[in-house]
């Protein structure tokens, strides 16, 4: 693999070589347009009004509205589409998080500007692991906790678009936890020309990249066409000290048959090694505020020791694979059939100082042989996962009036989770394996030593049946469906004194309906209603022991799915220069669940919180404009949101020096992470050559706890670009440069939570008991950020 690395680069700096004007990274080709069967195959929004494109001159000028944040929608549902036009003017290193930012019902969260990391995201004050995250038709996000690292997928310059659509799913959505919603990503479909993209970035942290994109083209009359890309990408941590290092590839085919059938492959392959930020808590905030970082040096054997940056690594790997095929039998009858395949496997690493005499395995004394009195070992969280599935359709036309669809989801997932005990050298504190999967502690029976060790086998089957209806010319158009999602959860602790085996199961009936009533091509409402659950998260079935003594960390138990409904009424404006929308949502929810970030033994754990009941209303409105004055696409956005909790939430307290039961008072209280009040502002300009935006992001008060004792004050983000695409010389097609830029100001400030808590001060029970606090912790604003890509297609 480092040979072929090593090629990609050498093509990479020849090409660039031979650069003598620089480009950013956007495709070579205009975008191809889809019919409306394809984007309702891919699970995107009925075919909106085909975009105007003006040709002057060498170059295609587009007229998306607000330049690509917003798209011409007819769905009977809320859908927010960024398109490729925006998505090409951002920083290539994007990811699929950051670009949601500008969105009214998204508050992102970022750890860096460059998106190697992961950061968060909320929809209407839902987390993420609350939403559906699917790339050409098969989801993304984790099975057990139902996390997604939107750094590991998919290259800024092979998106096409990414759909968010808050508070419902489709019908064939391969999701489940999905009650904030689906965000959509597609990848762009290889040319039928030959040809390719080549780009050269660099930053501030000492940012470089390079990204090489290949299109075969049409092979002969096979109806075959491919697409190939690989990019490397590397960054200093802007805080504290260490480094990202990312190897990406991207894959698609396409085959095409003369009926309208279609089939293809598409592949995305990542593999990164991150040293880890860590994300202060509110007392190390205030007190250090971005000093609060690992060390870079080594301390030697004590408990500074384990702060060691080298012993909070995160290396991962994984493949994602989705084979969607469309198969036309008759004029009125088709099949779709998506299989896809998910394997991960790494970790997010930590440390402990272990004490000869004090080591543990299932709350019982272990004799491990340190070597010494006291050791620092590795300690990570690791995992591996396959996740393979398949979704099938079936689609019928009845008459001029209903289209039918029928089909069958089925996934079984195998996610194998521990936390082993890797040898360190104790005079540098160089783990000797930052994987975890070598070098480890023996027992004394001979085997490794993993304090946390357990199976997850998740497996689901989801029926569904679907009425497309269309009357009065197509004025009304009514979209009714029934799901019902089957979901069963099976735990093997391999740890002694646990329980070995927990089960947990939900089948849940989820309805949906939607109704659209066009008054002219222009004007449209709409209602919709929806139903969802979401599982606990796999690991909190799972009983946690300590390993440098025998508490018992973690009490695993099954414990209620979270269960939801949604309404949603709105209005849409698609006229010639304005295109609006503004929607009125309600949410209700049982059992909440919450997923907790915690760190023990200095590597990253979550776990599932029931929060009880919730309400949530609100409104959420966009507007843009196709090219005004001078070229420009102006874009705003609003929401304001009102997340309250039903009921007081179960905590314990102390009473008369006894420990007891009791409840805080959080009925009425705002949920936590949950702005009411976002506001975007973004501004393009585009004359065919200079191009040039600029993006401006409102989030208002969020608290960080259920108590509302802690929050984060209102904040703004900005980002910048600005480029220039010039005339094609010789082998290059329309080179160009460009510079984006984030944070201008330099603001520091708490841009999200990491860690909420159920209160931070003291607290008073309903039963009189005293609750004690905790502390949540954050994540940090990313200072200004400046990067200069140049590309040229070819």
């Amino acid at each position: 693999m480092e040979q072929g690395f090593r090629a990609c680069l050498l093509v990479a700096t020849m090409l660039a070589g031979a650069l003598t004007i620089v480009p950013a990274a956007r495709s070579a080709t205009p975008v191809e347009k889809k019919t409306g069967a394809e984007q309702k195959k891919q699970g995107d929004a009925p075919a909106p009004r085909a975009e105007e494109v003006s040709v002057t001159g060498r170059t295609a000028r587009t007229r998306a509205p607000g330049g690509g944040l917003m798209r011409v929608e007819t769905a009977t549902k809320a859908v927010q589409t960024i398109t490729r036009d925006f998505i090409a003017k951002q920083s290539p290193t994007t990811n699929i998080q950051q670009l949601l930012r500008m969105l009214p019902s998204a508050n992102v969260q970022d750890q860096d500007s460059y998106g190697l990391f992961s950061g968060a995201t909320e929809v209407r004050g839902l987390d993420q692991t609350n939403i559906g995250w699917t790339l050409d038709g098969m989801p993304l996000s984790d099975i057990g906790g139902g996390q997604f690292y939107s750094n590991e997928v998919l290259e800024a310059e092979d998106l096409e678009t990414v759909s968010l659509q808050p508070g419902s799913v489709n019908l064939d959505s391969p999701v489940v936890s999905a009650a904030a919603g689906l965000v959509s990503a597609t990848m762009s479909n290889p040319t039928h020309t030959r040809g390719g993209l080549l780009d050269i970035s660099f930053g501030s942290f000492d940012m470089t990249r390079e990204f090489l994109r290949l299109n075969t083209g049409d092979i002969g009359s096979s109806g075959v066409r491919a697409m190939f890309s690989f990019s490397h990408t590397q960054a200093n941590n802007w805080r504290g000290p260490g480094m990202a290092d990312k190897y990406h590839y991207d894959f698609k085919l396409i085959k095409d048959f003369e009926n309208g059938s279609h089939t293809g492959l598409t592949v995305s392959y990542n593999d990164q090694v991150n040293d880890s930020f860590l994300n202060p808590n509110l007392a190390q905030y205030k007190a250090n505020g971005y000093s609060n970082n690992y060390l870079p040096y080594y301390t030697g054997v004590n408990s500074n020791g384990t702060n060691f940056y080298k012993l909070h690594v995160n290396p991962f790997a994984d493949v994602v694979a989705v084979l969607p095929t469309h198969v036309v039998v008759t004029p009125d009858f088709s099949i779709d059939d998506t299989a896809y395949f998910w394997h991960g496997i790494g970790n997010g690493t930590g440390a402990s100082l272990l004490t000869q005499g004090s080591t543990y395995y299932g709350g019982q004394p272990a004799a491990i042989d340190l070597g010494a009195k006291q050791a620092v070992a590795l300690t990570p969280s690791n995992q591996e996962q396959f996740r393979p599935g398949n979704t099938l359709k079936f689609n019928y036309r009845l008459g001029s009036h209903h289209q039918l669809t029928a089909g069958w989801w089925y996934e079984y997932a195998n996610l194998l989770q521990y936390s082993p005990v890797s040898y360190v050298n104790q005079v540098t504190g160089e783990p000797a394996n930052i994987w975890g999967v070598s070098s480890l502690y023996q027992l004394p029976g001979g085997q490794p030593w993993k304090y946390r060790n357990f199976l997850s086998l998740s497996q689901v089957n989801m029926l569904f049946i679907g009425d497309s209806m269309d009357y009065f010319d197509k004025r009304l158009h009514i979209d009714l469906g029934f799901k019902e999602a089957m979901m069963t959860r099976r735990i093997y602790n391999y740890v002694p004194n646990t329980v070995y085996n927990r089960n947990l199961s939900a089948s849940e009936p989820l309805p949906q309906v939607g109704i659209s009533w066009n008054f002219d091509r222009r004007n449209q409402i709409y209602v919709s209603g929806a139903t969802n659950f979401k599982m606990p998260q796999n690991t909190s079935l799972v009983d946690y022991y300590s390993n440098t003594s025998p508490a018992q960390t973690q009490r695993g138990g099954a414990s209620a799915p979270q269960y939801s409904i949604s309404e949603e009424v709105g209005y849409r404006y698609n006229g010639d220069l304005l295109v609006g929308s503004i929607s009125f949502f309600n949410y209700n929810f049982t059992n909440r669940q919450l997923s907790l970030s915690f760190y023990q033994n200095g590597a990253p754990y979550s776990q599932t919180v029931n929060a009880g009941g919730q309400t949530s209303r609100g409104v959420d409105v966009q507007l843009a404009t196709r090219p005004i004055w001078f070229h420009l696409r102006p874009y705003v956005a609003f929401e304001y949101l009102d997340a309250r909790i039903d009921n007081n939430l179960a905590a314990t307290g102390t009473l008369h020096g006894k420990t007891v039961n009791d409840y805080l008072p959080t009925a009425g209280k705002t949920q936590i992470e949950s702005p009411k009040v976002q506001a975007s502002l973004g501004l393009d300009y585009d004359d065919g050559s200079l191009f040039a935006g600029v993006q401006l992001k409102y989030t208002g008060k969020q608290y960080a706890t259920f108590m509302n004792d802690s929050s984060i004050p209102q904040f703004i983000t900005d980002n910048v670009n600005v480029g220039y695409r010039f005339h094609s010389v010789g082998f290059m097609k329309s080179p160009q440069i460009q510079l984006n830029m984030s944070n201008l100001t330099n603001a520091k400030l708490r841009s999200g939570i990491y860690t909420f808590q159920t209160n931070a001060n003291t607290t008073t029970g309903v039963y009189g008991s005293t609750v004690k606090g905790g502390l949540p912790a954050y994540y940090l604003q990313v200072p200004f950020t400046a990067v200069v890509t140049i590309s040229t297609g070819f």
